[in-house]
């Protein structure tokens, strides 16, 4: 499951810098948990080219996302919020972790 909420974050982020077919395959397989026959089936492809365009895609995401680490500051925002919302009573913790998530956002924040 962790697998699949992995790739369903990459595709958020960069799914919109891959091909049309790409996109097609990558939605089907990952958010419709279809099986790569299936999706042949479904675009009148083989099931080896709905593989390839998937794996392919797959490669893609993960090396944008080696370079830009995107999902790694979106995991760290995500955390961020739900320690928001645990100590949601104090306003001193809000504002500090309100300015740790407006760090996290900007272009190279780093702790």
């Amino acid at each position: 499951m962790d697998e699949i909420f992995n790739k369903s974050i990459l595709y958020d982020l960069y799914g919109g810098l891959l091909s049309k077919n790409q996109q097609i395959v990558y939605e089907y397989h990952v958010s419709d948990d279809l099986s790569f026959t299936e999706i042949g089936e479904e675009l009148h492809i083989s099931r080896q080219a709905a593989y390839d365009l998937f794996k392919n895609a797959d490669k893609k995401l993960k090396e944008i996302d080696t370079k830009l680490e995107l999902s790694v500051r979106f995991k760290d925002i995500q955390k961020l919020a739900n320690e928001i919302k645990v100590k949601a009573n104090d306003d001193k913790q809000i504002i500090a972790l309100s300015n740790k998530i407006i760090k996290k956002t900007l272009k190279g924040g780093k702790d």
